[in-house]
């Protein structure tokens, strides 16, 4: 009877521990439940310059987080009270599709800009913090895009930034200690 019981009691833990596997691989969002957030010290960082797309004149200067893991990008701003002036979060892709984004619990607007490949600006979308009782996750912004830069709300306007303007990504801290290299060629952090 009590080895019955015992490999009854191990059967359904078998059956919950795959329910929950079968969950997160068709659900991703859910990964964020079960990951967890990243540390802030995970993120890489960069200095994104704006350039006007007729003069090449710089238009600002963001300094960034880079979001290039699932967990990063899941995560985003949600989890920081204020964005200074002159910061925000650039987003990395392998490559331009349309993206949807939401402002998860978020405590600020945001300016949320759709970059193409060839790093011109496609679209700028204001996107407003969530209301009382409201977790973000109905406030959606989509754009073609193999980059999204999020800055604080009527950052682009203040700096005249609009779309077919170009993005220069200076990396920081690669591995040979300077970030000049990377300024043209930011791609998606590789994984050993």
């Amino acid at each position: 009877m009590d080895r019955r019981r015992v490999l009854s009691g191990l059967f359904a833990l078998t059956a919950l521990v795959l329910a929950v596997l079968v969950l997160v691989s068709t659900f991703p969002s859910l990964m964020g439940f079960v990951i967890g957030e990243p540390p802030a010290s995970s993120y890489g960082n960069a200095t994104v310059t704006i350039r006007d797309a007729e003069t090449n004149r710089s238009l600002g200067t963001v300094n960034v987080r880079l979001a290039e893991s699932y967990e990063e990008k899941y995560t985003g701003l949600s989890n920081t009270s204020t964005l200074e002036n002159g910061t925000g979060m650039l987003f990395v892709y392998e490559g331009a599709e349309r993206r949807t984004f939401v402002m998860r619990e978020m405590d600020y607007p945001l300016d949320i800009v759709f970059v193409g490949a060839d790093r011109r600006i496609n679209a700028i979308r204001q996107a407003p913090a969530p209301g009382p009782n409201e977790d973000g996750n109905d406030i959606q912004r989509s754009g073609q895009a193999k980059w999204i830069l999020e800055v604080p709300h009527g950052w682009m306007a203040a700096h005249n930034a609009t779309e077919g303007d170009r993005l220069v990504i200076d990396r920081q801290g690669n591995e040979n200690g300077s970030s000049a290299g990377n300024s043209s060629s930011l791609e998606p952090a590789r994984s050993a």
